[in-house]
C-alpha cells in the first residue's frame, strides 16, 4: 500500500510541471515605430497591463524602426497601456554601461509617449494570430 501511495504522490507532483493552458496562450505581437516620420533607431517599447489583465508587463527593444515580442517575450491576451522611449547619443541603451561610467545617452520623446503614456492601448484578443501594429508617433 505504501508503493501505492509514493507513487500516487509522484503523479501529483508531475501533473504541476507543465504549463497551465492558460501560459501557453501567447501571441507574437511585431511592428514598427516612428516618431515625426522618422523610424526610431533605438529605443525600448514596454506593454503593461492595463486593471484587470493579470498578464506580466513586456519591454522589448526597438532597433531600426522595428519591434518583436516573440518566443518568451510574446504576450498574453489582453489590453496593454504602450509607453515608449527612443535614445540619441552613444551606442547602448542605459544600463548597458559599466556602473559608476558617464553616458551622453538622452531619451528624447515628449513624456505622451513614455511616462505620462496617452497611445491607443494595444488589445491582444485571445486565441489570435501573431499581431502586426504601427506605432506613428507625432
Amino acid at each position: 500500500m505504501s508503493k501505492l501511495k509514493f507513487l500516487c504522490g509522484c503523479l501529483l507532483l508531475l501533473s504541476g510541471c507543465g504549463q497551465s493552458t492558460d501560459e501557453m496562450e501567447l501571441t507574437a505581437v511585431k511592428g514598427t515605430v516612428t516618431y515625426q516620420g522618422d523610424p526610431i533607431q533605438e529605443g525600448v517599447i514596454r506593454l503593461v497591463p492595463e486593471k484587470g489583465n493579470t498578464a506580466p508587463a513586456r519591454t522589448t527593444q526597438i532597433n531600426a524602426g522595428t519591434y518583436l515580442f516573440a518566443d518568451r517575450s510574446a504576450v498574453k491576451p489582453g489590453t496593454y497601456q504602450v509607453e515608449i522611449s527612443a535614445y540619441q547619443g552613444e551606442t547602448g541603451l542605459p544600463g548597458d554601461q559599466p556602473a559608476g561610467s558617464s553616458t551622453s545617452r538622452k531619451q528624447y520623446l515628449p513624456e505622451q509617449f513614455n511616462t505620462k503614456s496617452t497611445i491607443e492601448p494595444l488589445t491582444i484578443p485571445p486565441d489570435s494570430d501573431p499581431v502586426q501594429h504601427d506605432f506613428n508617433l507625432q
